[in-house]
């Protein structure tokens, strides 16, 4: 029996599938006429505005009188409704005016006036006046969180906060306190924002608050969606999992971020680093010409002097020196090729990444499940789908923000169990299952008996153990954890191309930490700070040479020439990311004048070493997500 059924919409045949709601037949096939405001794309529908009520016609196809709130009325086979009779639009302006009378709604005063979805019903609805009292009482303005704050005068109720952190975060920090007339958004059961100990500071909340009752305090004033100069939609630079954003521009800056893919696992949501520090990194300040060391001092210089200079010491050190350069693993994939390039023209030259250590181990401990031909992890978003989840030495609000999301909706509302392996306590609190110190404790194999889709989170501490990589990937394997893109194992990589990295500057044996080098290269997107590994590495080099867009201490101040380079903002290309695409970053802000980027400096220096830059023997995501056969035919290894 087929689950399609057919409906008509203001007289219009539409076609939806049973378990749809009215609401969901009409987004399908284009007809936008029934307004919403406590619905949201993704989140349960409450019903809760009243605003989207449409008119069923009775049996003698006329409208029936009755009223139906579209987001939560099932669609039917034959049914007729409509969406914008005279009674319709009465009812919901009626229904704005007692939104407008319930609380403080003068939008001459709001933050948001402009960019607020009751503002807009009422205009579109024609709501030029209020007929009724306001009978509201003064609701305090919770200020005590340091970046949101929350003006309950402005609050409608609509929940989208409450279901979003809920639902998508999985924190579970909004509630709502009281009834009535004097129902507010509390955190905690009942704690004020700067208060809550659940709180993980992603903002979401704000991105999907129709009014302007929670606000990001830093981006609340710098300009309007609708009257933004520029809005483009990009990939997050900052860690593997890739989340899909929207960034806006004015006057040439970066103004707002905000998560996109709502049909996607992750709802539209972004963490803390995204949400406030991609706007936060575009005030530092700019390298905008390159710089010469003079003792203690930096001069201004030209690209022209400051080239031929890192050349003759390039040449020194090819000749009788010892060379290397260190590439940030937030670079493009075209930039990673231009230097696997580079390198392969220089020879000599030996290149590593900020998180080798990290990458070094984790390249390892699978490098014996590559070679059967299985792609040994899996794309962060399967946890959603996991009954069991093993986090292992991991902190994944931390490195990978979107996966302790995964994490908390996954135990929260779709039952999964959760073991805690590691010396520490578990960072999950009050949602652990079991806590264990190792992966042979009794208690994991009870839980693991009855697991038919577990999952293990892989965390730093132990990607720097291959050994420990490896005994994951043989208890994944033993334990039928696996999905269809590859062995059930998340690692938390950490900076947005680990994966392209691992696959072309990353060093077969450790340097960094040992030995002097002669000529230095760093390459850094100055998004994370550089560990005291590089820094160290830095500090032995007789000459060091470092291209970022910032200047950023103490890693500048190190340096013997600073070359500017693009920002992430500037620049272009792709990043493999974990979730297992190769995903294109785009362009949003244009370059700094007189800028040349990584692969212009490049080919000067093959130019003046007398070298040819060909094409790069790797690319960079080449072979990452290939798997030749069935994750379930992967067998365990040696340790």
């Amino acid at each position: 029996m087929s689950d399609k059924i057919t409906m008509y919409i203001d007289g219009r045949e539409c076609s939806g599938q049973k378990g749809d709601t009215i609401l969901e037949v009409a987004k399908k096939n284009g007809i936008d006429s029934i307004p919403t405001l406590c619905w949201m794309k993704g989140l349960t529908s409450v019903g809760a505005c009243r605003m989207c009520v449409v008119e069923p016609h009775g049996a003698d196809g006329k409208p029936s009188g009755r009223m139906l709130t579209a987001c939560t009325s099932p669609a039917e086979q034959g049914l007729h409704v409509s969406t914008a009779t005279e009674k319709l639009v009465d009812y919901r302006r009626q229904v704005l005016e007692l939104l407008f009378a319930g609380r403080n709604h003068f939008c001459m005063f709001c933050s948001q006036s402009g960019d607020c979805d009751l503002q807009t019903l009422a205009i579109n609805h024609g709501m030029d006046s209020v007929r009724y009292p306001y009978l509201y009482s003064e609701f305090e303005n919770d200020t005590t969180d340091d970046r949101l704050q929350i003006d309950h005068n402005r609050c409608v109720l609509c929940q989208r906060c409450v279901r979003t952190c809920s639902e998508k975060v999985g924190a579970c920090t909004l509630g709502l306190k009281k009834r009535g007339w004097v129902t507010t958004v509390k955190a905690d059961f009942g704690k004020d924002m700067g208060d809550s100990d659940t709180c993980v500071k992603c903002g979401a909340c704000a991105q999907v608050c129709p009014t302007g009752t929670i606000t990001l305090r830093e981006l609340a004033y710098r300009g309007r969606r609708k009257n933004c100069d520029a809005v483009v939609d990009t990939i997050c630079p900052i860690c593997t999992a890739g989340c899909s954003i929207r960034v806006y521009v004015r006057t040439g800056s970066v103004v707002r971020v905000e998560g996109t893919n709502v049909d996607g696992p992750d709802g539209g949501q972004l963490c803390v680093k995204a949400r406030f520090g991609l706007p936060k990194s575009t005030e530092q300040p700019r390298v905008t010409r390159p710089m010469i060391r003079v003792g203690s001092k930096f001069k201004e210089s030209n690209w022209e002097e400051a080239l031929e200079l890192v050349g003759s010491k390039l040449k020194e050190g090819a000749t009788s020196g010892e060379m290397g350069a260190l590439i940030s693993s937030i670079a493009t994939d075209e930039e990673l090729a231009v230097f696997a390039s580079f390198k392969e023209a220089i020879g000599k030259i030996k290149t590593d990444s900020y998180e080798s250590r990290v990458l070094r181990g984790f390249y390892r401990g699978i490098r014996p499940f590559s070679a059967q031909g299985v792609r040994p992890f899996t794309a962060a978003h399967n946890i959603l789908s996991a009954d069991v989840i093993v986090v292992m030495d991991a902190t994944p609000q931390e490195s990978m923000p979107i996966a302790a999301s995964f994490i908390r909706v996954a135990v929260l509302h779709k039952g999964a169990k959760l073991i805690y392996v590691g010396s520490g306590k578990s960072p999950f609190t009050g949602i652990t299952d079991v806590e264990v110190k190792d992966l042979s404790d009794p208690k994991v194999a009870d839980i693991m008996k009855s697991a038919a889709k577990p999952i293990i989170i892989l965390g730093k501490p132990l990607l720097r153990n291959h050994t420990f990589v490896t005994k994951a990937l043989n208890f994944a394997v033993r334990n039928r954890a696996f999905f269809d893109d590859g062995l059930a194992i998340v690692p938390m990589l950490g900076h947005s191309n680990a994966l392209g990295a691992l696959n072309t500057v990353l060093a077969d044996e450790p340097w960094i930490d040992t030995g002097e080098q002669d000529f230095l290269y760093v390459y850094s997107s100055g998004l994370v700070k550089e560990s005291s590994l590089v820094l160290d590495s830095m500090s032995r080099a007789g000459f060091t040479v470092v291209q970022t867009p910032f200047l950023l201490p103490p890693m500048t101040n190190m340096a013997d020439v600073i070359l500017p380079a693009p920002a992430w903002f500037e620049r272009s290309g792709h990043l493999c990311t974990l979730e297992g695409e190769r995903r294109q970053v785009a362009k949003i802000l244009p370059p700094i004048p007189g800028l040349k980027g990584f692969g212009e400096v490049m080919q000067i220096l093959c130019d003046k070493m007398g070298v040819k830059m060909g094409v790069p023997s790797t690319s960079p995501c080449e072979n990452v997500f290939t798997s030749k056969i069935s994750p379930d035919q992967a067998k365990p290894v040696e340790v």
